[in-house]
């Protein structure tokens, strides 16, 4: 018989669970919003609005995916206006496209985020503001690790 999400006599296992929830929501919620993102488009624009002047390597190097994965969903992006690049040379030998967000990417994004962000703010009311700075803590100790 499956552990309960959550157990206490597993709660790696439930942490696990726990995220994994999370994610699946977020996915379900970006199949219902106007303009719809999915979660790996909406990645991957709030990565390169984050991170101005990026190339596809990049991405592939810190989302660890083959470049051929991330060439392919870049041009799916581009083909929906979502993004744009240009050529550029950078010196030191370092050539590449220029990564850009559109203004019909940044739209959808900021649509996205906040749809998302609403989400989460519904699931902590009733939070104090103490619990949900422990949480915040937490999560940033534990994305702070490393995947090695």
């Amino acid at each position: 018989m499956a552990q309960q999400q959550g157990s206490s006599e597993n709660p790696v296992g439930g942490v696990y669970d726990q995220i994994d929830t999370i994610y699946r929501r977020a996915v379900a919620r970006s199949r219902r919003i106007n303009a719809p993102l999915t979660q790996v488009e909406h990645s991957l624009l709030a990565y390169i609005g984050g991170h101005p002047g990026c190339r596809a390597t990049d991405i592939a190097a810190d989302f660890s995916l083959n470049r051929s994965t991330v060439s392919r969903q870049l041009r799916e992006l581009a083909a929906l206006g979502l993004v744009s690049a240009r050529e550029e040379d950078q010196g030191q030998g370092r050539r590449g496209r220029i990564l850009h967000v559109t203004d019909e990417g940044a739209r959808r994004l900021e649509r996205s985020l906040a749809v998302h962000r609403e989400a989460v703010r519904s699931r902590l009311e009733g939070w104090s503001e103490a619990e949900v700075r422990d949480f915040l803590a937490a999560l940033q100790r534990f994305n702070a690790g490393s995947d090695s």
